[in-house]
C-alpha cells in the first residue's frame, strides 16, 4: 500500500505540472507578489505608449492572457483584445518583462495558471505634431508661456522626430512677425557615442556601448529631452525636462529594457522608486532638496524583498539592499528606520562578509561611525562631507560677484536666466570635468563657466566614510538686470 500511495501522489503532482487551470478551479489563485498595486505601478512606469498610435490619439486598453508558472515567471502571453498592432506589441513586451508572481496552489501544490490583465493605453496631451515637418511643435506667447490660442502666437519651437518620437534634428525656433513665422535661432541636435555603465546589484556587468542623443532648448521656454539607447535601439536613460530647462523626470533602465529606477524632481524633494530584475518594486525613498549643496540623510518611506514581503512600511521596519558601487564591488548595507530615518547601528558589509563600515544613528542623525580603507581604520561623525569652497559660502558668492562680467550682448537684449553648472572636485581640491548643465545662451553660459573654473585651487575635497573622494559639485548661477 505504501509503495501505492507514493505513486499516486506523483502521477497527481505530474498532473498539477501539467495542466493549465482557470481562476476558479485552483484554491489560492496567481498573485503579483507585492499585490495588484505594484503590478499596476510597475506597468506605469514601464509602458511607452507607440508615437504612432499617441500621434492618432488612440486610447483603450489591451486585454492580455498569459499564463503564471509555478516558479512565478509568465509564458504564452497572449492579446485577446488589443487597439493596434503597435500598442499590442508594446503590451506584450512590458507583461513580458514581470515575473514577480506568487503562483496559484491546489492542496499546498503550485499549479500553472490563466491570468488576465487588462493593459490601459491612454496618450497624453501631446504637443501637436506636424506631419508636413514630421516635427512636434510648441507654441508661446511673448512671455513663452505655453499657449494653445492661435491669437496668442508669438513664438514657437519645431522639434523634428523619427517614428518612435525622439529627436532627429537641430530644434528650431521661430517668431511670428508681419504675418509670417521667422527663424530667429536653433538648439543644435547633438547624437554621439558612449560607453554606458551597466549592471544592478547581482549582475555585475561592464559598460555598454551606447548613443546618446540630445537638443536641449537653452534660448526658449520649451519642453526638452535627453536619451541614451543600446546599439540594438532600447532605451538606456531618459531626462525630461519642463520649462526653463528643470529636470522633472528621470528613469534607468537595465539591458532588458526594465524601468529600473524612477526619479521625480520637485523643489523640494526628490522621490526615487526602484524595481528588482523581476520586476518586484524595491523602495520608495525621498531625498529633500539641499539648499547648499549639503548631504542631506533620505527618508525611508517603504521597501521589500524581491519576493514582495515588506521590509519598511510608512517609514518603520528593517532596510537590506544589494547594491554596487563605484568600483564595481557588491555592497550589502542593513539598519533599523524608524519614522523614515536611520536609527541605531547601521552596518555594510562586502559581498564576502568582510566590514566595510559601521554607523550609529539617532533619529536619522549619525553620532559616530568607523569605515575600513585598504585595511585601514577610520572614524568619522559624518558620513558624507561635499566640497567645500576655502572660506564658506559667502566667499563664494564674493568671489562669484567680484569677477562675473554679464555680457554686452544678453544685456543689450535683456536676456536674464539661471546657469546650472556641475564639476568635479578631486582629492586634491583640484577642478575638472567642467559642464553646462542647462543654461540661458546669448553668452551667459560662457561667462559662468569662465569664472567657474577660476576658481581652481580655491576647494577642500569631500569625502566619503573618512575618506577624500571625487565628487560632482552643482552650482546654479543667477544673472539678473537692475
Amino acid at each position: 500500500m505504501k509503495g501505492i500511495f507514493l505513486i499516486l501522489v506523483l502521477c497527481s503532482t505530474a498532473v498539477f505540472g501539467q495542466n493549465i487551470y482557470l481562476p476558479h478551479e485552483v484554491e489560492k489563485q496567481a498573485e503579483p507578489a507585492g499585490g495588484l498595486i505594484h503590478l499596476n505601478q510597475f506597468i506605469a512606469s514601464n509602458l511607452q505608449i507607440p508615437f504612432k498610435s499617441a500621434i492618432k490619439g488612440l486610447n483603450g486598453r489591451v486585454y492580455i492572457k498569459a499564463v503564471v508558472e509555478p516558479d512565478g515567471s509568465m509564458s504564452q502571453i497572449e492579446v485577446t483584445r488589443g487597439i493596434d498592432s503597435l500598442c499590442n506589441q508594446e503590451a506584450i513586451r512590458v507583461m513580458s518583462l514581470f515575473r514577480a508572481w506568487k503562483p496559484g496552489t491546489i492542496k499546498g501544490e503550485k499549479v500553472r495558471q490563466f491570468v488576465h490583465y487588462p493593459m490601459p493605453f491612454k496618450s497624453r496631451a501631446k504637443t501637436a505634431y506636424d506631419s508636413t515637418k514630421a516635427a512636434l511643435v510648441d507654441y508661446f506667447d511673448e512671455k513663452y508661456n505655453p499657449v494653445s490660442d492661435p491669437k496668442k502666437y508669438e513664438y514657437r519651437s519645431i522639434l523634428p522626430v523619427d517614428d518612435n518620437g525622439y529627436i532627429r534634428a537641430d530644434v528650431v525656433y521661430e517668431q511670428y512677425r508681419s504675418g509670417k513665422w521667422k527663424e530667429i535661432g536653433k538648439a543644435n541636435f547633438e547624437k554621439k557615442e558612449i560607453w554606458h555603465k551597466t549592471g544592478y546589484a547581482g549582475s555585475v556587468a561592464d559598460s555598454v556601448k551606447a548613443y546618446w542623443i540630445s537638443a536641449r532648448d537653452k534660448n526658449l521656454a520649451s519642453h526638452s529631452s535627453e536619451a541614451i539607447f543600446q546599439m540594438n535601439g532600447k532605451l538606456l536613460s531618459y531626462t525630461e525636462y519642463e520649462l526653463h530647462n528643470k529636470a522633472s523626470m528621470h528613469k534607468e533602465y537595465d539591458l532588458t529594457g526594465m524601468v529600473r529606477v524612477l526619479r521625480l524632481f520637485s523643489d523640494s524633494l526628490t522621490s526615487e522608486l526602484s524595481w528588482f530584475d523581476n520586476g518586484q518594486i524595491k523602495s520608495v525613498i525621498e531625498t529633500p532638496v539641499s539648499k547648499q549643496n549639503e548631504f542631506v540623510e533620505s527618508i525611508y518611506v517603504n521597501a521589500w524583498d524581491r519576493n514582495g514581503t515588506q521590509l519598511i512600511k510608512d517609514g518603520d521596519g528593517y532596510w537590506r539592499s544589494v547594491d554596487e558601487t563605484n568600483d564595481r564591488k557588491l555592497l550589502v548595507e542593513q539598519g533599523r528606520v524608524v519614522a523614515g530615518a536611520k536609527t541605531g547601528r547601521w552596518i555594510g558589509k562586502w559581498a564576502d562578509s568582510t566590514l566595510f563600515y559601521q554607523e550609529n544613528y539617532e533619529m536619522g542623525v549619525l553620532r559616530e561611525g568607523f569605515s575600513f580603507y585598504d585595511g585601514e581604520k577610520r572614524n568619522y561623525t559624518q558620513s558624507q562631507i561635499n566640497p567645500q569652497f576655502k572660506g564658506g559660502i559667502k566667499e563664494f558668492y564674493r568671489f562669484l560677484g567680484s569677477n562675473m562680467r554679464y555680457p554686452v550682448e544678453a544685456a543689450r537684449l535683456g536676456v536674464t536666466g539661471k546657469v546650472n553648472l556641475s564639476f568635479v572636485v578631486c582629492e586634491d581640491g583640484t577642478m575638472c570635468e567642467y559642464k553646462v548643465e542647462s543654461g540661458v545662451g546669448f553668452g551667459l553660459d560662457d561667462e559662468a563657466l569662465r569664472v567657474i573654473k577660476k576658481m581652481n585651487g580655491l576647494w577642500e575635497p569631500g569625502s566619503l566614510r573618512g575618506k577624500t573622494v571625487r565628487v560632482r559639485y552643482n552650482v546654479p548661477i543667477n544673472f539678473q538686470l537692475n
